[in-house]
Formats: C-alpha cells, structure tokens, sequence
C-alpha cells in the first residue's frame, strides 16, 4: 500500500484566487462574458443598490448560477 506524504514547506493549502481553479479554455468564462455583456434592466431585472435589510446575492450571479446549472443539466425547477 503506498503512502501519501506531506510537504511542510507548503505555504498554501488552496490556489490563492478563485480563477486559479477556472481553466482558461472552461465554458464557464463565457457564461461570466456573456451575463457581463446583457443589461439587465432591459430584462426586467432592476437592482436597487439603496435596499435595505439582509443583503440578497447579486443578480449577476444568480444567473451566472442559474445558467452553468442549466448547461450541466441541473434541474432548475
């Protein structure tokens, strides 16, 4: 049985940024290029940055969510 050893002059656990585990060619930046690129009021999509309470998440990201969901056959209903 072989043996996993560990390196202790680590100095990270984890890639320092998000986009490190994002490949370059993943069709996941495309989805961020294209939610970038839409307006969203045009949509029906309105962001009141004056609401207050418990924050929500950001619209761009909830689509950005939605539609690597979709494209990966997550159910969305």
């Amino acid at each position: 049985m072989a043996y996993r050893y560990g390196n202790r002059e680590q100095i990270c656990l984890l890639p320092a940024c998000i986009d490190d585990y994002v490949g370059p060619e993943d069709p996941v930046r495309a989805y961020d290029a294209f939610v970038d690129a839409l307006d969203l009021n045009a949509l029906g999509i309105s962001i009141d940055e004056e609401q207050v309470g418990c924050p929500q998440y950001d619209p761009r990201s909830m689509l950005k969510l939605f539609i690597y969901g979709y494209s990966y056959g997550a159910d969305c209903s």
